[in-house]
């Protein structure tokens, strides 16, 4: 079992730095290539790495890793700078793609549950893939980098929300009414993790990371800033939302701390050496080539719904904002990947039995599809937006 997860973790190290390589040459997002690489590497190609325990869970601190770092790396400041035109972009993002997917599941010949679900699925958003591309143009401490990022988190605490309220919806007993325990799940949980998050800023991580400045050991801030991650990243999990949302705000409150670079330094040295690039090649494992060809109209028919949900959702929200059309566009943009959160949320369907086996692979495909296409069409929204930006600066 180890050897062959080394295996695997050795073909991926060795490809993802190749991949990035070629990318950076050809002028592509790097995480495109890492995507592109899982299908390589994957069963549907070379069949060199496949989706095992040991892929998985180096797979989910890849993620909990990347989620950490944006949070140290996130401005405070500017997020609550653009809070209102994020909270905006958060609800058409969330609500276009579920008026419409839902409505173009019942066509395709679903029912009526799965096809909420299916709108439900392709409502997520994937923050990690959008994070990469954005740190890879320095676009993270600016507008459209802010807008993107908090309207990104929001989305998914939405979809959580929204799952919450299907569920109950679905299993709601008209006899007993609604319960305690219904509204704990829907919206208590929630509440106190948000609660909790506001006390830990407040009262706990100071005390702790001074703690830890006192520790005659190696790395101890790093180790007490992992041990902080991880925790919230358990706690967000218990309490009904997504793991990452834990990882990502217990980083952005450690952010202003004075540690905040040698941690955040630390912290990338360990993901991007080993974690992050095997959640990125894990992405692409689970396309199937015979089911590309086998459901390609019904493939295509959903991915490109998806893309121009998540991109009109964005760019006309932005609008309403007053934003400017191409800060609006890479903010579109921004929104489309659906990534690791819509795959979750689409397992969640599949075990529950709310997404049926027929369409079950269309869904995947569909979701990795759009994750393909969002770095390419976040970077030539970046690229127009810095256009204008360039001539702007020649004409004065």
């Amino acid at each position: 079992m180890t050897l062959e997860l080394l295996k695997m973790v050795i073909f991926i190290l060795l490809g993802t730095k190749i991949a990035g390589h070629l990318c950076n040459r050809f002028n592509l997002p790097v995480v495109f290539g890492e995507l592109l690489l899982g299908l390589l590497l994957g069963p549907a190609i070379l069949n060199l790495v496949a989706e095992t325990d040991g892929i998985a869970m180096f797979s989910e601190i890849g993620i909990i890793l990347l989620m950490f770092l944006v949070g140290l790396e996130s401005d405070l400041s500017l997020l609550k700078k653009y809070l209102k035109p994020a909270i905006t972009v958060a609800l058409f993002g969330v609500f276009v793609p579920f008026i419409f997917i839902s409505l173009l599941g019942q066509l395709i010949g679903m029912g009526t549950t799965e096809s909420f679900f299916l709108g439900i699925i392709f409502s997520a958003t994937s923050l990690s893939i959008t994070v990469q591309v954005l740190k890879e143009y320095n676009y993270m401490d600016n507008e459209a980098g802010s807008i993107t990022l908090g309207a990104a988190i929001l989305d998914d605490t939405l979809v959580v929300l929204l799952i919450s309220i299907f569920t109950a919806a679905i299993t709601f007993d008209a006899s007993t009414g609604f319960t305690v325990p219904m509204a704990w799940d829907l919206i208590g949980q929630k509440l106190l993790f948000f609660g909790m998050m506001y006390l830990v800023a407040k009262y706990l991580i100071t005390p702790a990371m001074r703690l830890s400045s006192k520790l005659i050991a190696v790395k101890a801030k790093t180790a007490m800033a992992l041990v902080l991650c991880f925790t919230f990243t358990i706690f967000a999990e218990e309490m009904g939302l997504s793991d990452i949302i834990g990882a990502f705000f217990i980083g952005m409150m450690l952010s202003s701390h004075e540690s905040a670079h040698e941690i955040e330094k630390d912290v990338d040295t360990i993901g991007n050496s080993l974690f992050i690039p095997v959640f990125f090649v894990s992405i692409g494992l689970g396309i199937s080539i015979e089911a590309l060809f086998s459901q390609f109209g019904l493939i295509l028919l959903l991915s490109v719904a998806a893309v121009i949900t998540k991109l009109a959702g964005g760019y006309f929200a932005s609008r309403l904002m007053k934003i400017n059309r191409n800060v609006a566009l890479v903010v579109g943009s921004g929104m489309v990947s659906r990534g690791e959160m819509a795959l979750i949320v689409a397992k969640i369907g599949q075990e529950a039995g709310y997404i049926s086996s027929e369409f079950f692979t269309a869904v995947i495909a569909s979701i990795i599809i759009t994750t393909l296409i969002s770095p390419l069409l976040l970077k030539f929204s970046i690229g127009l937006d810095q256009k204008e930006d360039n001539t702007e600066n020649i004409r004065a």
